[in-house]
């Protein structure tokens, strides 16, 4: 448990964090998707293979839930 002046840091940073995951999964979905940019030959299948897609996705869900979440509870107690 946070003691009540690190419970609003924690949650800003959640809010940071939780942000940055939906964007960078979501926004930048097509750019990461590039197969050229990788080297190594294990990665360039993953990333050509229909489960990347879906991994992307779901990190970018969990991400905006994260963030809708944690910017509720920030809200709620600076209110």
């Amino acid at each position: 448990m946070a003691s009540a002046p690190t419970h609003p840091l924690m949650l800003v940073l959640a809010c940071v964090f939780f942000g940055y995951a939906t964007i960078n999964s979501l926004l930048f979905y097509r750019r990461a998707r590039r197969d050229d940019l990788y080297h190594n030959p294990a990665m360039k299948d993953f990333v050509r293979s229909r489960r990347y897609g879906q991994m992307v996705w779901l990190s970018g869900i969990v991400g905006a839930v994260g963030f809708a979440v944690a910017s509720w509870k920030l809200i709620l107690l600076l209110w």
